[in-house]
């Protein structure tokens, strides 16, 4: 019985989190929280995040962080510019993509061949993405068609996220490449003996990670209607922090869940707004944010007791 109230704590902590904080700050900010206007816009600004998260799930279930996100959503939306020019959407979508799994591919044989930590290998994709987008947009403009921003739409982005979403979760609880993450990630050694390809399982994972990526870097593209040097900026530390929320152990295994990443990135941002109507200066509200996420990740470790003894 303890164990199964355990459990069931577990599992409700995330929604619980997210349902306290919407009622501190629908109780708190005088309405200006609950204007559909604004409920809307932090819909419209987790829809991103949440897709990225999709697919960094698969990787934190084996037990790895994959911090090259923002700068390889610079690169991927950079060099997709370069081959369409944002004049065919559909295909700067499908380039997107393509270059979303190149850019986690190199990742993931960093890690796998090389041996080297995939927290590592992606700050270096990191920072190669950020270095060379910011070099191309010094030297050249690269705004898309103005009609490419009449897709930047909440229904639109609705739409890429309940397909990402659906197939996330199929792929993710249902099929082997999703259990064998789990397996990896609850013991990577056992799941070796038991005859799983634990390089190949995690390459894939990384695979699936940059695809969700590529149309996460679409996404952001038609939002703001150019490719800057800053953009992307920020989202490996946004999906890390959303997902963590969400109630996914950083040691991944079998606790983690596909629903983290839609609960966390609403919570993540669900917060960030409510902080900012309070009127917090940006600094404190990064502070706050920094508390809040070490808290949560001290409960996450609790959960996995041992597996981050020192």
């Amino acid at each position: 019985m303890k164990r199964l109230d355990k459990g069931l704590l577990k599992n409700l902590a995330p929604y619980a989190g997210l349902i306290a904080i919407t009622l501190i700050f629908a109780l708190t900010t005088g309405g200006r929280f609950t204007q559909a206007r604004n409920l809307t816009n932090i819909i419209g600004q987790s829809m991103v995040t949440m897709i990225a998260a999709c697919g960094c799930t698969f990787v934190m279930a084996h037990n790895n962080l994959d911090f090259s996100l923002g700068g390889g959503c610079a690169l991927i939306s950079a060099a997709s510019f370069l081959v369409t020019r944002g004049e065919n959407l559909p295909l700067t979508l499908l380039m997107c993509m393509v270059f979303g799994v190149l850019c986690s591919l190199v990742t993931a044989l960093i890690h796998v061949k090389g041996r080297i930590p995939a927290f590592m290998a992606g700050m270096c994709i990191m920072f190669v993405g950020r270095g060379v987008v910011e070099g191309l947009a010094t030297n050249m403009v690269m705004n898309l068609p103005a009609a490419a921003t009449a897709y930047a739409n909440n229904m639109v982005y609705l739409a890429f996220l309940v397909v990402v979403f659906a197939l996330s979760v199929f792929v993710f609880n249902y099929t082997k490449v999703g259990k064998a993450q789990k397996l990896i990630g609850a013991n990577p050694r056992a799941a070796e003996l038991s005859g799983i390809a634990v390089g190949r399982y995690k390459a894939i994972a990384f695979a699936i990670s940059g695809l969700t990526l590529g149309i996460a870097s679409f996404l952001t593209m038609i939002r703001i209607g150019s490719v800057t040097k800053t953009i992307g900026s920020g989202l490996e530390t946004d999906v890390l922090i959303a997902l963590t929320l969400g109630g996914i152990p950083l040691a991944g295994g079998t606790d983690t869940r596909m629903r983290s990443a839609l609960i966390g990135s609403l919570t993540y941002y669900v917060l960030g707004n409510g902080l900012m109507i309070w009127g917090l200066d940006a600094n404190v509200i990064s502070i706050v944010k920094g508390v809040i996420f070490l808290a949560t990740v001290y409960v996450t470790m609790e959960r996995r007791e041992g597996s981050y003894a020192l």
